[in-house]
């Protein structure tokens, strides 16, 4: 399997767990479980890199992904004390993808797309024995024919923009391959998307409006589960006592944060 019900986010938040630091950001779940199945379903998220975009991704596919048990992982989260906690946990088809994954020999968009489209088809006939030796035109169309539902997590979806082989035209491409994926369809329970530039930036029509984008400037739903905030710094600093917060301060992070906040 190479996208659907994957094991890698599990595996790569367990390993991000064992880290030395780590800041609990799982309430992140808490608002995108009150999302899925409305028609509000549909988030992107961004935000400059190192801001912990792709961890939250690896969290939110360890979480909802079906047919493994995360209760571990949760456990001692603060996500596990909310009443939905249990609801969703591994209760839903998640399609994982990396945008930001290229095949071995990509020189063109067309290498690219065909890639993820054939590891989704792959995917779905594995899953769905009814649907193999069927010929579908559209991605869209096979996903409708499984009669199930799915939790869509896309991480770094414009990384591809900045390769050599897009122009206008293949940008136009792709946003066409991602509102056909997703847009009013019946199966997406959830889109959940991260970037680290704006969608406006790359597109200026009707292809990704379905999206609430949060990025710096509007974001007062999710802006605490991403980067650190002073207190965090703070208490780090208390439990890992080599940097003090006086110290930092002089490396001028304070004024870091607040200018973070700022543009937030």
């Amino acid at each position: 399997m190479y996208h659907l019900n994957v094991s890698s986010p599990i595996i790569n938040y367990q390993k991000t767990l064992k880290r030395k630091i780590y800041v609990d950001k799982s309430l992140l779940i808490k608002p995108l479980n009150d999302l899925i199945g409305t028609d509000e379903c549909y988030v992107c998220i961004t935000r400059p890199r190192r801001f912990g975009k792709t961890i939250n991704a690896n969290m939110l596919g360890a979480y909802y992904t079906r047919g493994y048990d995360s209760r571990e992982l949760f456990c001692g989260l603060a996500i596990s004390k909310e009443k939905t906690y249990l609801q969703h946990l591994n209760q839903h088809n998640v399609i994982y993808i990396d945008f930001s994954r290229m095949p071995d020999l990509c020189l063109s968009y067309q290498d690219y797309i065909t890639n993820i489209l054939t590891e989704l088809r792959n995917d779905l006939a594995e899953t769905y024995p009814a649907l193999r030796g069927k010929e579908y035109s559209m991605i869209s169309r096979m996903l409708l024919d499984t009669g199930d539902s799915f939790i869509f997590i896309l991480d770094e979806w414009d990384s591809v923009f900045h390769e050599e082989f897009m122009h206008d035209k293949e940008k136009q491409l792709y946003l066409k391959f991602l509102k056909g994926l997703l847009k009013d369809q019946p199966y997406v329970e959830l889109a959940y998307m991260t970037g680290v530039l704006p969608i406006a930036k790359y597109s200026s029509g009707s292809e990704l409006n379905m999206f609430r984008e949060y990025h710096f400037m509007n974001d007062h739903v999710y802006e605490a589960y991403f980067g650190l905030s002073e207190a965090e710094v703070q208490k780090l600093c208390r439990e890992h006592t080599r940097v003090s917060f006086q110290e930092l301060k002089r490396w001028g992070l304070p004024e870091l944060l607040d200018r973070n906040r700022t543009n937030e």
